[in-house]
């Protein structure tokens, strides 16, 4: 007897609105009819790349391994020469920070395997090389040569048991095939179609390669055993990257005539066209799992690039941190600085030329500034915290050059300043961070200074003094919880150097990457954002690093490179305002990834 259910379907949930946007690809699929719209709705998942934190350094030709959230690109080539290098990079899932050096200098090489548990394999520089070397999440270590010298090859598995396939000792493309079993290589089946400069992902059991020199559009399966030619990609290429499964991988960019962006999707049977990359290019380090995450970074276009974008399947739809532009300062300024958040943010002082001290204070709303009350003392380099409402100032250059340092304390009630009590030791090019009512400043130049000085919402009293002495250093966090970031230890040295702050002392921990002074700073002890500075020659940057609570990592580039700016708001929602060269009153802001999926119309058409 055929039922009710039978006849009718199944049930679909009747909303009068969307349900919240999905968090997880474990809602795909998830229908529902939309009493409002009337619409029956669901949770699509579609491919998309977004272009998110480059590497540190711009390389191509090099090993990649591991997951979206936990990769590694190691050895490659970085100068106008073809000179193999012994650095590696590991990434995050939001940015590149530096791994540990790689014995021998190599590209083209051979790779397989997880952050922590890595192989790379053969390689070119100068000559063929036979090294193998795996990768423990800091250190390499050399282990079994390859029975033969070998570079631009196939190759996918692990540690303990890694594939390497086709490439070239020399003019000659092979066929062959090796297997490591984390001690020792032994021959395997030879592929179908010798070739060089082509991909390859899976396990050694379970393999699957795809292009190569001519350009190829062969693709084969290799169980372990043997070799089995399957169908072909749709747009034949070498060198492109390739991340995943044998029965669920994804092939990105590589050249043809030239460099193309076409990205294919293999189910274990056939091969299917999907979203391009952005950016076109070759001989980019992959990394993935099976075909629903993934990433390509580096690689040739015309030139060597630094990009980095992540590949998903999914119904959530990822926004990569990036700069954007806000509204103009109304006054063009430099060494000035600011407090509160990305939408509710004041800045004051500065110099507007070379020898001009300014005592403007303009407030921020999320898109444009607005002049307030004065400053009662026009000041350069002072140090701030607080909030829109509730700013604090303290210390600076109270006179154009030559300078008068100054202790003098002012607070911002949202409309006016009033003096309060002075430093101790006066001072200007210091870090600051807190609030109005727990403040905190730390070194400085009055001389070169130490000095840590805690505000209670009255006066200043003297803390742990900082490990090293410097200036024109940054702050975030609370005054019990506090990083110093970066400043310069003497005229040459632009240091690179964190301290944290615990409420009484400071103590050292991770490095940025790029030393600077004079730079931005935003966020917490766990979640802090540094961008731009003076390095000495060359001069200013547009390098953003992100920290999150135990090392820095590569974030999004600013727009263009200054120094001397004001910086406010979080490590998710930064801002910066004004800063040189040149003098401007342009306005940046930062917004960290964020993701979402939005549901779509299903059509009986």
């Amino acid at each position: 007897m055929t039922t009710y259910r039978e006849i009718k379907g199944l049930k679909v949930p009747y909303l009068d609105a969307d349900p919240p946007s999905a968090s997880a690809s474990t809602q795909e699929a998830q229908v529902w009819y939309n009493s409002t719209t009337g619409k029956l709705r669901a949770f699509v998942a579609y491919d998309t790349w977004a272009t998110t934190a480059s590497m540190s350094t711009t390389a191509t030709d090099r090993a990649g391994f591991g997951t979206q959230t936990a990769a590694v690109a190691a050895c490659g080539y970085t100068g106008t020469a073809t000179t193999g290098v012994v650095t590696t990079e590991e990434y995050n899932g939001s940015g590149w920070a530096a791994g540990g050096d790689m014995g021998t200098a190599r590209y083209a090489a051979g790779h397989g395997g997880t952050s922590t548990a890595g192989i790379v394999f053969g390689g070119y520089t100068n000559a063929y090389k036979d090294e193998t070397e795996t990768y423990d999440g800091s250190s390499w270590t050399e282990t079994t040569d390859l029975p033969a010298a070998k570079a631009w090859l196939g190759s996918c598995g692990t540690t303990t048991a890694a594939l390497g396939f086709g490439g070239s000792p020399g003019p000659a493309q092979r066929n062959q095939t090796e297997e490591f079993d984390g001690t020792s290589w032994t021959e395997g089946g030879n592929l179908n179609n010798a070739r060089q400069q082509l991909t390859g992902c899976g396990i050694q059991t379970a393999a699957l390669t795809a292009g190569g020199s001519g350009p190829s559009a062969k693709s084969e399966t290799y169980n372990g055993t043997a070799w089995t030619e399957g169908n072909d990609i749709n747009t034949g290429r070498y060198e492109g990257g390739c991340f995943g499964l044998q029965t669920a991988a994804v092939l990105a960019s590589g050249k043809n005539t030239a460099v193309t962006a076409v990205v294919e999707a293999y189910d274990g049977t056939s091969w299917t066209e999907t979203t391009d990359v952005s950016t076109a290019r070759e001989l980019s380090a992959p990394a993935g799992s099976p075909f629903s995450s993934g990433l390509i970074a580096g690689g040739t276009t015309t030139a060597k690039v630094a990009v980095t974008e992540e590949y998903s399947h999914s119904i959530v739809t990822f926004t990569p941190a990036a700069w954007a532009t806000g509204g103009n300062l109304g006054t063009a300024r430099y060494t000035l600085e600011g407090a509160g958040t990305q939408t509710a943010g004041l800045v004051w002082a500065g110099f507007t030329n070379s020898t001009t001290l300014t005592a403007d204070t303009e407030e921020y709303n999320g898109s444009a500034w607005a002049e307030q009350n004065n400053l009662n003392t026009a000041r350069s380099y002072s140090t701030g915290c607080g909030t829109q409402t509730a700013g604090l100032a303290t210390g600076g250059s109270s006179t154009a050059p030559p300078a008068t340092v100054t202790g003098n304390t002012e607070e911002y009630d949202g409309t006016n300043w009033t003096e309060s009590g002075d430093l101790n030791t006066a001072r200007f090019m210091s870090g600051g961070l807190g609030t109005q009512t727990a403040g905190l400043v730390f070194g400085g130049n009055a001389p070169l200074v130490a000095i840590t000085e805690e505000y209670n919402g009255s006066s200043w009293t003297e803390s742990g003094d900082l490990n090293t002495a410097r200036g024109m250093t940054r702050g975030a966090g609370t005054q019990t919880a506090g990083l110093g970031v970066a400043g310069y230890h003497d005229p040459e040295t632009f240091g690179a150097i964190v301290e944290s702050y615990d409420g009484s002392s400071w103590t050292e921990i991770a490095d940025l990457s790029v030393g600077r002074q004079n730079h931005g700073a935003a966020g917490t002890t766990t979640a802090t954002l540094a961008f731009g500075g003076y390095v000495g020659p060359p001069g200013y940057i547009t390098t953003t690093e992100q920290f999150d609570g135990s090392a820095w990592a590569t974030a999004p580039a600013m727009p263009a490179a200054r120094g001397h700016l004001a910086s406010l708001g979080t490590k998710a929602l930064a801002l910066g305002a004004g800063g040189t060269p040149p003098i401007t009153n342009a306005t940046i802001e930062f917004t960290g990834e964020t993701s979402a999926a939005e549901a779509s119309d299903i059509s009986f058409d």
